[in-house]
């Protein structure tokens, strides 16, 4: 017959519990590595501000101090400004999924003033395809190895 000690007893106990600590820490991460991340990009105009926004009442400058920077201007004139917010939901390792997406569009006039404010549609978005290819640098293409052990044996700046 085997004996079993208070002190094996506690110990067997701190273990159990060592082991239930631990597998609830792992099961809690693993839950909530699960929980979707929701992501807000662009541009959020404040809606007070943009409601005073009149045709043929701000100027320009006025826009940019009520709204901000624009995201971006119209690549052709510049009489297009563009406020652009994209809410995404991504989980774990997938592509985001596109929840919500606002544009609104600030057009001026010739002098300035502007002309309409519009609220666009996510339907009215064109994607776009970034071009892929990579502007050359001159001199040449250094490998990890060369970068790290490149200033092996170099002196450092000297003291005066």
């Amino acid at each position: 017959m085997i004996k079993i000690t208070k002190r094996q007893e506690r110990h067997n106990g701190l273990r159990a519990h060592r082991f239930a600590a631990a597998l609830a820490l792992v099961t809690a991460l693993g839950v909530a590595s699960c929980a979707p991340q929701v992501n807000l990009r662009g541009h959020v105009p404040n809606p007070e501000s943009l409601a005073l926004i009149k045709p043929g009442q701000q100027t320009r400058d006025q826009v940019l101090d009520m709204l901000g920077s624009p995201t971006a201007i119209g690549t052709f004139e510049d009489t297009r400004w563009y406020y652009i917010t994209r809410k995404t939901e991504q989980l774990a390792f997938y592509e985001p999924d596109l929840i919500e997406a606002t544009i609104v569009l600030v057009e001026f006039d010739q002098a300035g003033f502007v002309k309409q404010v519009a609220h666009l549609s996510n339907d009215q978005a064109r994607d776009i395809d970034p071009v892929s290819r990579t502007t050359p640098t001159k001199g040449r293409e250094m490998s990890v190895i060369e970068q790290l052990l490149g200033n092996l044996g170099v002196a450092g700046p000297r003291s005066r």
